[in-house]
């Protein structure tokens, strides 16, 4: 399941610009998330006449004036699949039509040169139905965004509250990036990485020593990633997958709200969270390293044996063996718990570097983590060591043409004969001891048109060793200042069980529009 959830997690437009936000801290603010274009608190410059000389040095500075700004935005997008694939009335059918709102509006507020406070809310309303509008279903859900409070001195910024921790050189798929739970809801061509980013309670100090720039960050309370389990597009269980149980006799009205913890039967405690060392050096060519100590994002489900004997005889159409049907009603009857959902804990060492190089920002991330959470063919977690590393090359110069193209890839040593890691390998793969691979590649390119106001866009992912891939054109009209609309599309090509070819049900267009409210 975890490798579905990482699949889900490749396909984004940003994932060659590097996260250079948090590399250096500059003394000023650091935008949050949805306020990247807000401007640096400006240096004090005292008042009074060019001669005051020596005498100005003693002088009290009138205090700055506080400073508020608003921002926000509303979109809304509406897609349809380009062919009905599921029955009516079958376990997993797919959605085939989709409407989604999503609204955000926050304040940011400069008290003085040293303290700044942001505050973001959002809310999204999502409707979804299947084929002659059977199991027609909306649910609204409201978040908190950025909400922090910055203290700014001469040694140490500090930021506490609900915010987005940047590690990593990469954007998107940096390894060590993990501190923020991923919203896996969203489109998985068509998303914008702030939407998918989910700000999380926390404490962050920066400062600099020397030439040398370091972070520490510590997360107290966990979060895990959302996600859906069934019963949307971007649901962990496809249709591709036989279904071990009949998603039909969960009402569609209380079927989104209970998947949050469908899959886990435990959290991590409060306090026992996630921290964090970065240290990363100045100048054009950028280098660093980190260490992250945290609980993983989505949980490590491990089923009792015997039910899961039952799941498979069903979904393979067997009879179910009798005797294992008893043990498990009086083993359930007798109040056993008859699967574990709990959040594993890791740790992650990783190395970065980024450097502009003419008109293009190369940057590149390694990690090393010695335990990792997979699935098997059968869906039973296995834990491996694994190392990870992203080298992506994108656009650093203002240009009509917008590239960025990165290349993910993965090695997880000492698979025994018998274990195949699920999407991520091919059932061939399965037959002696080995090392597994796997490798994406995912590349984003635009041109605009007409003063800026016409862009064109695709956006695709290639995975090589199961030959599957996702590509998303996108047609953008920006009209008005504060308006933009758009036209795109989302394919997914591939066997079931590769990568992408999972989601090939999937294919859709669809039809959306952004405006900034200030």
């Amino acid at each position: 399941m975890l490798a579905a959830t990482l699949l889900l997690l490749l396909a984004h437009p940003d994932a060659g610009e590097a996260s250079g936000a948090a590399d250096v801290p500059d003394g000023g603010p650091e935008s949050p998330m949805a306020v990247e274009a807000f401007e640096p608190i400006e240096a004090f410059t005292p008042s009074g006449p060019a001669d005051a000389g020596a005498a100005l040095e003693s002088f009290e500075a009138t205090p700055t004036a506080p400073s508020v700004r608003l921002f926000g935005a509303v979109r809304a997008d509406t897609s349809v699949d380009t062919r009905f694939d599921s029955p009516r009335n079958v376990p997993f059918a797919e959605n085939v039509a989709e409407g989604r709102l999503k609204a955000s509006l926050g304040v940011d507020v400069k008290l003085n040169e040293r303290v700044r406070l942001v505050l973001e809310g959002r809310a999204q309303v999502r409707l979804a139905t299947q084929r002659e509008l059977d199991r027609a279903k909306g649910f609204f859900e409201p978040l908190l965004g950025d909400a922090y409070v910055d203290v700014y001195s001469p040694k140490v910024d500090l930021r506490v509250g609900n915010q987005r921790l940047a590690l990593g050189a990469n954007a998107a798929l940096a390894p060590a990036d993990s501190l923020n739970p991923r919203d896996l809801r969203e489109s998985f061509v068509a998303g914008e990485l702030e939407d998918t980013l989910l700000p999380v309670p926390a404490v962050r100090a920066q400062g600099v020593l020397g030439k040398v720039s370091w972070l520490a960050a510590y997360v107290p309370f966990f979060q895990s990633n959302r996600f859906f389990v069934f019963g949307q597009d971007e649901a962990l269980l496809q249709p591709a997958l036989s279904p071990s149980f009949d998603t039909r006799r969960v009402d569609p009205s209380v079927e989104d709200f209970a998947q949050e913890r469908l899959l886990e039967t435990r959290r991590p405690p409060p306090f026992l969270g996630d921290v964090a060392l970065r240290l990363s050096s100045a100048g054009k060519v950028k280098v660093g390293g980190s260490w992250v100590w945290m609980n993983e994002k989505m949980p490590r489900v491990v089923m009792d044996p015997e039910v899961q004997v039952l799941a498979s005889a069903n979904a393979a159409g067997r009879p179910v063996p009798q005797a294992v049907a008893a043990s498990v009603l009086n083993r359930f009857q007798a109040g056993e718990t008859l699967f574990r959902g709990t959040y594993a804990r890791t740790h992650l060492f990783s190395l970065e570097g980024s450097a502009v190089i003419g008109p293009a920002q190369v940057d590149v991330d390694v990690t090393f983590t010695p335990r990792q959470t997979f699935f098997d063919a059968g869906f039973q977690p296995v834990d491996k060591s694994a190392v990870t590393w992203v080298v992506g090359v994108s656009q650093a110069s203002d240009s009509k043409l917008v590239y960025a193209v990165t290349y993910f890839g993965m090695a997880i040593p000492s698979l025994a004969a018998n274990e195949q890691l699920v999407l991520l390998e091919p059932s061939t793969a399965a037959g002696a001891a080995r090392t597994g691979w796997f490798h994406l590649v995912v590349a984003n390119v635009g041109y605009t048109l007409f003063d800026d106001r016409l862009s064109l866009e695709l956006r695709g992912a290639f995975e090589p060793i199961g030959l599957s891939f996702a590509i998303g054109p996108r047609v953008t009209w920006q009209g008005f200042d504060s308006l933009k609309l758009w036209l795109a599309a989302e394919v997914f090509e591939g066997a079931s069980f590769s990568p992408f070819g999972y989601l090939s049900r999937n294919d859709k267009v669809m039809i959306g529009a952004r405006y900034e409210l200030f």
